[in-house]
Parts: C-alpha cells; structure tokens; sequence
C-alpha cells in the first residue's frame, strides 16, 4: 500500500496541531506544518505575530514556503506517511478573506501535491476561544476572524476546491476530549479504507 499524505486543518484551538501529532505517531508516520521551521517559514512566523505586510507579499511567501515543502513531502512519501498541520487550504482560506482572489491564491499554488485526504476539525469558536485562552497570540486570532474563518472552511469543503483524492472527513471537537477526537479520526480513515 503507497503511503499517505494526510491533511489537516481547521480554526485556531480546534486541536490540529494535537490530533495531527497523535496520528503522526498511531500510524508510525512524519508529521509536518506550514509554515515549516525553514527561513521563510519563520519569516511568515514573524509576519503572523504582528510584523507589518502587504497580503499579497504574505500570500507569496506561503506559496514558496509551500514549494520548498513540497520538495521535502516528496521526499519522504517515499519512506513513510505524512501528517501535516495546515497546507494550502489555510492559504485558500485565510488569504481569502483578507481579499485576495481565490484563482491568485490557486495560481501561485499550481504546484502544491494534492493530499490522499483532509480531516477538518470543527470547533465552536466561543470553545476554540477559550482553548487559546483568550490570548490574542496572532493577527488572526479573534472571534470575529475566527467566525470568517470557519465559514471559508465550510466554503471550500462544499465547493470541493482542491479536492484531495479521497475527499473530506469533518470531524467536531467541541465538547470532546483528545481521545475521543482521535478515536473518531480512527474510525473514519478506516471507513474510507485508508488504513
């Protein structure tokens, strides 16, 4: 069986970053995310943190953090499955609703490697709100954005842009705990025979 490149996504505190680690780690896989931990992905880092940039500067910057990523996803698709913590759904979404157009966000993307499947996690935002604390950590990070944010999400989904070979699963954390979301990711990956 080839090995899995898995995709995950979803509004700030919905437990990407979690659940991506766990399955990473159930499935003896590599886990990844964008931005990566290379020069231009902590460029971007600084950008999300506050750091004064025109969005289409920022939507360019993630398209070449995502050309070098894709090099190095390549790379170890040959050896083991792949778990990534956001990708270019994040740049369909989050750029979009700063006003940039979608066929921009797409073009600069041409070469991003579809994944065998995107899990969505969705969370109430008042949940996801208090998850992060209520800290405003990142531009991005406020009720209002996270609102907009989610609703790109559901957009994108029903529209099936980007639509990975084996489509979507939606899973909602709200009110779960870890072991109940990843036992949900379980089941669903084994009812579309991905494992």
């Amino acid at each position: 069986m080839a090995n899995k490149f898995i995709v995950f996504e979803g509004i700030d505190g919905s437990g990407k970053t979690t659940q991506s680690k766990l399955l990473a780690e159930k499935i003896n896989g590599k886990y990844t995310c964008e931005p990566t931990n290379g020069d231009i992905g902590k460029l971007i880092r600084d950008i999300l943190s506050g750091k004064k940039c025109e969005k289409e500067t920022l939507a360019l910057l993630f398209a070449a953090d995502r050309v070098e990523h894709v090099v190095d996803i390549e790379q170890h698709l040959k050896k083991t499955h792949i778990v990534c913590d956001r990708y270019v759904y994040s740049s369909m979404v989050y750029q979009a609703i700063q006003g940039i157009d979608l066929n921009f966000i797409m073009n600069i993307n041409q070469f991003a490697k579809k994944p065998d499947i995107l899990i969505f996690l969705d969370v109430d935002v008042e949940e996801s709100f208090k998850r992060m604390n209520g800290k405003n950590k990142e531009i991005f990070e406020n009720k209002e954005m996270l609102n907009k944010v989610r609703a790109k999400y559901y957009e994108i989904i029903k529209k099936r842009l980007f639509e990975p070979k084996y489509g979507y699963i939606k899973i909602n954390t709200t009110g779960k705990s870890i072991e109940e979301v990843h036992d949900n990711i379980l089941t669903e990956l084994r009812e579309k025979n991905i494992f």
